[in-house]
């Protein structure tokens, strides 16, 4: 049974996957992957809709449209709360912003959105999982718990990735950072003091050293990014934003440009 309910989380996470890229697509034009991982999966899809199978199969048992479509929609309010804080608060990242939306709380949910994943409740109970759990049902158990185990190891790969990318890219542009500031306050205190009281020539040897520093962040910045590698800047354009870190404005500057390269190689 276990291997079965990876199976169909596995299932409807790659569905909500496609159901955000195709949204995007309508709504912008473009093909936006969306998602936490690296692989084309969005997990809060899959844990809401197996939630609600579980529910409504072994709590609420016959349910009606009108009660499938309210708890849908309170049930993914939360979820989707409580998902984007805790993302926020363990990698000071976030992966979708309604802060444009109407009627949303903090940025994190809005009612349209909920109203939206009600509707899909609907779907899931009454539409897919009529045709999709007989399906699953007649695949053999020694099969069955070969494809868990394949998902799971993937997913867990995935996740491992993705959290190390996350990590790791904080931890760069901090140090970038951090090793700028001491060479610039190394040069301050050994060059600076002479410049003190030549009015003109103080201000612009403070213009120079600005300068200076951001053409070297510039510099080490791109050798940075060059080291990423395929997956893990993927991985990081994904994100929205950076917040409640003391480096974000840096983050998100850094996030940007990595977004605009990516996109002039495409244009290309």
């Amino acid at each position: 049974m276990v291997s079965l309910y990876m199976i169909y989380f596995s299932l409807l996470s790659f569905a909500g996957y496609l159901y955000e890229c195709l949204a995007m697509f309508l709504w912008t034009g473009e093909w936006d992957n969306r998602g936490f991982l690296f692989g084309p999966v969005i997990p809060i899809y899959g844990a809401g809709a197996l939630f609600g199978t579980l529910l409504f199969n072994n709590v609420i048992k016959d349910p009606s449209p009108m009660s499938v479509f309210l708890i849908s929609v309170a049930a993914s309010a939360v979820l989707e709360y409580v998902v984007h804080y805790g993302l926020e608060k363990i990698f000071h990242a976030y992966w979708w912003d309604y802060s444009m939306a109407p009627l949303n709380l903090n940025g994190r949910i809005c009612l349209p959105a909920s109203l939206g994943f009600g509707v899909a409740g609907l779907l899931i109970v009454f539409v897919i999982n009529p045709v999709l759990i007989p399906l699953l049902d007649r695949i053999p158990k020694e099969l069955c718990s070969f494809l868990a185990m394949l998902l799971s190891a993937l997913f867990a790969a995935d996740t491992t990735l993705t959290v190390s990318t996350l990590s790791d890219f904080i931890t760069r542009v901090e140090k970038v950072d951090e090793r700028i500031d001491e060479a610039m306050n190394s040069f301050v205190e050994n060059h600076m003091e002479s410049y003190k009281g030549i009015g003109g020539t103080f201000y612009s040897a403070v213009d120079q050293l600005s300068e200076s520093r951001k053409r070297l962040f510039d510099q080490r910045l791109e050798r940075r990014i060059d080291q990423l590698g395929y997956a893990r800047t993927y991985i990081l354009t994904r994100i929205k934003g950076f917040k409640g870190v003391k480096a974000a404005g840096r983050l998100n500057e850094v996030l940007s440009r990595i977004k605009k390269r990516i996109k002039r190689k495409k244009d290309e």
